[in-house]
């Protein structure tokens, strides 16, 4: 019997001490693994410890696995996959949420759990309107925040309807942009 077959056997019979030197042996080469992949070392270092959470967990399975290194690596690579899917899933869902509520943020209305959000979202409304042009923030708050519509904003400020929904058009993809941009800051702290 080699030593990784005698090491997989005590563990599977709940050495804790074998699980150690296994731990000590793999941990750091598995994370550098992931890092490699990810580009991240806190989140290396966490998928390295789920990896060996589990390892412990399904420790009466060891007896089956033949290679620990291949075995490792290949838990790595799905950890790995999962955590992609996941932050896509969460990214997807942030975007779709937030544009969402762009669509019409006046109409929005929020439940006493998602106050701190809608709070954020409206500072960063603040933020991107503040930083548009002058026109176009005229024609913003004309619109969205005393509601008139487009054909009076038109003839108030003596410019083509087309222009004023062109406007609009640029101030809500302005909007997307910043609740994107810190959004993404906000998930990757």
């Amino acid at each position: 019997m080699d030593e990784e077959s005698f090491y997989l056997n005590a563990i599977a019979r709940g050495d804790e001490e074998a699980f150690t030197k296994v731990f000590l042996l793999y941990f750091s080469k598995v994370k550098r693994f992931i890092s490699s992949l990810l580009q991240n070392d806190f989140a290396a270092e966490d998928l390295s410890q789920n990896i060996f959470i589990r390892l412990w967990q399904n420790r009466e399975k060891l007896t089956e696995i033949n290679n620990l290194n291949a075995y490792l690596f290949k838990s790595a690579r799905n950890e790995v996959f999962q955590y992609i899917r996941h932050e896509l899933v969460i990214r997807e869902y942030q975007e779709t949420h937030y544009e969402r509520m762009l669509k019409d943020e006046n109409s929005i209305c929020f439940a006493p759990e998602d106050n701190f959000e809608a709070e954020e979202l409206s500072l960063l409304i603040k933020l991107a309107v503040d930083r548009m042009p002058e026109q176009r923030k005229k024609i913003y708050k004309m619109s969205r925040e005393e509601g008139r519509s487009n054909d009076d904003i038109s003839k108030e400020l003596n410019i083509n309807k087309r222009t004023v929904e062109n406007h609009l058009t640029q101030a809500l993809a302005d909007i997307r942009e910043v609740v994107r941009h810190f959004s993404l800051i906000f998930f990757l702290f």
